[in-house]
């Protein structure tokens, strides 16, 4: 019956419907017009073939969710591979919690064995879409404005011993946290808290537990303000929260009162999924990837008891080896299960297993804040099984707005493995996000006509590995974006937006080829209401065989700040903007947009960071500003042109007088294979030292050859398994500088097979155990790579691209940089099959303007476009 009644009984009665259609025949699921909404406490599941949910008109037929839980939730099986998920990933709690829980609870298990020997284990993991876990406190910025942070839970490994394993957290396309995750390192007995901040660095906060214990409980309060961590953990204890000592080694640059830097803040989460048991960028599978632990065969079996989250420090800081304690006293296990002021997401596990009239669970695990609920899902680690024909039409569905606070949670309509999905004629209002992609993999295509989104506090539409068309589309103040993509293809014409008060980018495309046609963004205010970024932002993708492209066409958006630009296209999401053999150029084709009342305190109509994106503009352009504008290195490659792309430019550089690079700091090597004098071919029997110390190369193996003009014109020495050694060349600081101008990063070892020797290590440089920092590094075009690696009670090591700051880690319990016959090349199975234009050595570490300056020439001298 439709109108809200607080319970369960419209949710179910439109599952009944669903399961009442023959799995690959499917029918309709009709949704008669009525006055009052049907309400709906959890997510109809349409895993079934060819089933569509029809009303009679998007103003006489309504679904509203009563929490931030889909209404609808297409493509996600309750059955897969013939069986559905076992009730043992709900699991009872009774016995792993402590006395003060008296009620029943019903956990979150990852791995569940079959009661029925030889038959399979049930796995699953957890994902929670447009949740607090995902996008933070309700009334905030997607984590960026979170000063203090309290997380509490309680997890129990149900296959001991503890190894290295996921316990929750997000992490973008490329394994970063986005902003945190957080796992086991039994090896050092410790749980590190990952976290990455908006300066761009990632830190670690290492919290020691006892890993004999199989139930581990543990707190965590983080203010950014203070640079203060606290933590509490039942080491050594059965239930009981002692006060630990967090270790704070490696949690980076900048966190130590009075060190250099300014605000620290957590980096948005701009799409990746919170997940428990898994941490990756994908909602199934057992994650893991770049430094992140797990993977297709690291099944972790973990059962999870509690989890919360608050934005305050609710724990007295008393110091190490003392009961934790809060407000109310010594806190247990129902303290870390309550819902109380400043919690704004917790996993209560008041809910019980749900399942269908034949029995099958419905997937979905409740959570909860201050005023707000919702359900997460579990999602069975070998999904593999899409839903083909699915469609929805003539419909009002309406997420649920937690007034007065915003509707920062809940997808409208969320959208798994499907086939051939089309969606006619509906209104979606409210809710994080309206269309909404869960992570698990291709759907296509996508259709949607005649749809409008209204109200979404995210953004109206979020594709993920997606092949989406729409035509006449509204989207109506959304959030950040109004129309959001990551790794997918999209035709989307005709389309009207209204403005918004938050908006980043009224179109966020994440490494998407696009079609943008016949777009009005009507942005109209002066100071406020207006895009902080730009109209149109794209990146460029990954793994798809060549060009990424976007075209637009008779686009009109024309307010905008000193800030605001009409299209930004991003190369350095990735890679320091340097293109590889999975990562190709950019092509954009603008015709006949964002010419109309173009607001003159924009700076430019395009803005690139790089050389790879390039296109053409095809009509008139503004007059009262430039076309484009290059904002990373001004005066650099701004590559969209008028008729003909513009040829792609090295950094703006007056060289001195004389070779600069003589007069550096500490200069021990230096070395160009412009200056060796040698013919084309000429193998490389010695690799003359231009420094003072004349530290002279001796090849061992096969000798380099010379490439008389592979360089920008200029020689470079071409590999081909042998190395160089560089005998009496040492240092006596501690410290070093190295600059090398190459094809594919080089091999360069300073003492090899010693204590601080320090290295390229894989594509990034090591010195120590924990000490490791990555480089960007291109397989098919020059580059300068630079790495600085300091002495004293700081001990830092940074990397640089092309001038830019790639990465930076420090460990103060590093070695200094030890020296013993460096060698160049390769040592033992680490070959360079590389080209190598230029390398200097130096015995210090240069400060950033010398780094900047030494890269700077180096780009100009050998021609290398940025």
């Amino acid at each position: 019956m439709p109108g809200p009644d607080g319970s369960t009984t419209c949710s179910d009665a439109f599952q009944r419907a669903v399961d009442s259609l023959d799995e690959n025949i499917g029918g309709i699921v009709f949704v008669p017009a009525d006055s009052q909404p049907y309400e709906l406490r959890r997510s109809v599941m349409v895993d079934r073939n060819k089933v569509r949910v029809v009303g009679e008109g998007s103003t006489a037929s309504t679904l509203h969710s009563a929490g931030a839980t889909p209404a609808l939730t297409f493509g996600l099986r309750r059955i897969t591979h013939g069986r559905p998920l076992s009730d043992g990933h709900w699991a009872d709690l009774r016995g792993m919690l402590d006395a003060s829980v008296t009620d029943r609870r019903w956990g979150c298990r990852s791995r569940v064995p079959s009661p029925v020997e030889g038959e399979p284990t049930s796995e699953a993991t957890v994902t929670f879409p447009c949740s607090p876990f995902q996008f933070g406190p309700p009334d905030g910025n997607y984590w960026s404005d979170v000063r203090r942070l309290t997380l509490d839970f309680v997890v129990r490994n149900d296959a001991m011993p503890w190894s290295a394993q996921p316990l929750f957290g997000m992490a973008d396309a490329f394994y970063r946290p986005s902003p945190f995750c957080a796992y086991v390192e039994a090896n050092s007995g410790v749980v590190v808290f990952r976290f990455r901040t908006a300066d761009g660095l990632q830190r670690d906060v290492r919290i020691p537990f006892d890993p004999a214990q199989p139930v581990l409980r543990c707190s965590l309060q983080l203010d950014l303000d203070a640079r203060t961590v606290a933590a509490w953990t039942n080491r050594q204890q059965a239930t009981q929260r002692i006060q630990v000592r967090p270790d704070l080694a490696l949690v980076n640059d900048g966190w130590a009162p009075g060190e250099s830097g300014g605000e620290l803040a957590f980096v948005p989460n701009w799409y990746a999924p919170f997940r428990i048991a898994a941490v990756g960028p994908e909602s199934s599978g057992w994650g893991g990837g770049g430094e992140l632990p797990g993977g297709p065969k690291q099944p972790v079996d973990l059962t999870f008891g509690a989890l919360r989250f608050s934005d305050t420090l609710r724990y007295r800081d008393l110091g190490e080896g003392q009961e934790q304690q809060d407000a109310h006293g010594k806190v247990d296990d129902l303290r870390c299960l309550t819902v109380e002021p400043h919690v704004f997401g917790a996993l209560t596990m008041r809910e019980e297993v749900h399942k269908s009239a034949a029995g099958v669970p419905d997937l979905q695990i409740l959570w909860e804040g201050i005023g707000t609920f919702g359900h997460g899902f579990f999602v069975p680690h070998d999904l593999v099984e899409y839903v083909e024909g699915n469609g929805c039409e003539k419909l009002n569905v309406r997420g649920f707005s937690f007034a007065p606070r915003p509707a920062n949670y809940g997808q409208v309509i969320g959208l798994g493995l499907l086939y051939n999905m089309s969606l006619n004629d509906l209104k979606v209002e409210f809710g994080a996000q309206g269309l909404s992609t869960h992570h698990f993999g291709a759907n296509y295509p996508v259709s949607l006509r005649s749809c409008r989104f209204e109200h979404q506090s995210d953004c109206a539409v979020y594709s993920y590995f997606q092949n989406t068309t729409a035509d006449y589309m509204g989207l109506g103040y959304y959030g950040r974006s109004a129309f959001k993509a990551l790794r997918s293809r999209v035709d989307l014409r005709n389309v009207y937006c209204t403005d918004s008060k938050v908006c980043e980018s009224a179109v966020r495309l994440f490494q998407t080829q696009a079609v943008l046609d016949n777009w009005q963004i009507d942005f109209e205010g002066f100071t406020e209401d207006l895009p902080r970024d730009s109209y149109i932002w794209a990146s460029i993708a990954d793994d798809i065989g060549g060009p990424t492209q976007l075209c637009l066409r008779d686009c009109v958006g024309s307010a905008g700040g000193e800030h605001t630009v009409a299209i930004r296209l991003v190369s350095n999401e990735r890679g320091a903007g340097l293109p590889d053999i999975s990562r190709q150029a950019g092509w954009c084709t603008i015709e006949r947009s964002f010419n109309h009342f173009s607001d003159p305190r924009m700076p430019a109509l395009v803005a690139v960071d790089g050389p790879l994106w390039q296109g053409l503009y095809e009509g008139i352009p503004p007059t009262d500003k430039p076309l484009v504008i290059n904002t990373a290195t001004p005066g650099a490659s701004a590559r969209i042109g008028i008729g003909t792309v513009p040829p792609p430019a090295t950094v703006p550089f007056v060289p001195p007088a004389g070779d600069p690079l003589l007069g550096l700091p500490g200069l021990i090597g230096y070395y160009r294979a412009d200056a060796l004098g040698l013919r084309d071919g000429a193998p490389v029997t010695s690799l003359t030292d231009l420094s003072p110390a004349g530290h002279h190369g001796t090849p061992v193996g096969s000798p380099a050859v010379l490439d008389s003009s592979a360089a920008g014109g200029l020689a470079a020495l071409r590999f081909a398994g042998g190395r160089y050694e560089f005998a009496g060349t040492a240092g006596t600081t501690g410290a070093a500088t190295w600059f090398f101008v190459a094809k594919r990063l080089p091999f360069f070892e300073s003492a090899p097979g010693r204590r601080g020797s320090l290295r390229t290590y894989g594509q990034g440089f090591l010195i120590d155990p924990h000490l490791l920092t990555y480089c960007a590094e291109s397989d098919t075009d020059w580059a300068v790579y630079a790495v600085r690696c300091t002495a004293g009670p700081a001990r830092r090591l940074q990397t640089y691209v092309n001038s830019y700051p790639y990465d930076l880690r420090r460990d103060d319990r590093a070695s200094t940089v030890a020296w013993a016959t460096p060698v160049l090349s390769h040592r033992d199975d680490v070959k360079f099959r590389g080209l190598l234009a230029a390398a200097v050595i130096c015995d210090a570490a240069l400060d950033d303007e010398q780094v900047t300056d030494t890269c700077r020439y180096l780009l100009h001298r050998y021609r290398i476009p940025v």
